[in-house]
This record gives C-alpha cells, structure tokens and sequence, in this order.
C-alpha cells in the first residue's frame, strides 16, 4: 500500500522520472532533482528508491558490471541500450528476442533481459 504522506523529496524525485523516461542512476536522479529541492542529499535518495520500489512506482533495471538504474515501474516488456560514452541508459521499445532460440533439448526461458551496448547518438553514435 503506497505512503499517505509524501514529502517535497519524493515528489521532485517522482518527477524526474516523469521527465526523463529512461533507466537513471542515483546520481543522475541526485542531479536532476535538486533542481526542485537543492538541498536533497543521496540517503534521501536512496531511501525514496527503496520506498517507490517497494510501493510497486519504480523497478530496478541491473546492468553487468554497473550500478544499479532505476525507471518506472508500469513500462511493458523491453530492452536497454548503455552508451559506453557518456554511461547513459536507454529503454529499447519492445522485444529484440527472436522466438526460434534454438535451445538444448529440455531447456525452457522463463525470462530474459537484453543490453545493447554502444555509442548514443549525442556521443557521436
């Protein structure tokens, strides 16, 4: 059941990701939410994290090798694109796996998580 009251924190940090639709990182979240609230610090961050991932607002998004990002929750299937460049992540619209896997005999996918990793078009692409 979500929080009866929400403070001036958790909205601006609710607000980022109405604005930037895309996996974010705590520190780009720190970043673009003290836009509204200047003094926000990281804890405030990522307790608000937990408490929106918990109220079912926010998933994790978990990159090999990175930090974990985080975007809203209530988005279909899809996948991600990680600039190796300027560490960005950005949501891939629908599913780029293709039906005939051609697995071993007895093997059955339950799920499945891609990255594409590379250059956005801001770094150069």
């Amino acid at each position: 059941m979500p929080r009866q009251r929400r403070t001036k924190q958790q909205i601006a940090i609710e607000e980022v990701f109405r604005r930037n639709p895309r996996p974010l990182s705590p520190h780009e979240i720190l970043s673009l939410a003290r836009d509204d609230v200047p003094n926000l610090g990281m804890a405030t961050v990522y307790r608000t994290l937990n408490y929106m991932i918990e109220d079912q607002i926010l998933q994790v998004v978990d990159l090999p090798g990175q930090c974990s990002r985080y975007e809203l929750a209530d988005k279909k299937h899809h996948h991600h694109f990680h600039c190796l460049d300027c560490d960005k992540v950005f949501d891939l619209e629908g599913c780029l796996l293709k039906e005939d896997l051609n697995l071993p005999e007895g093997f059955v996918v339950k799920e499945h998580d891609i990255t594409l990793t590379g250059r956005c078009p801001d770094c150069g692409g």
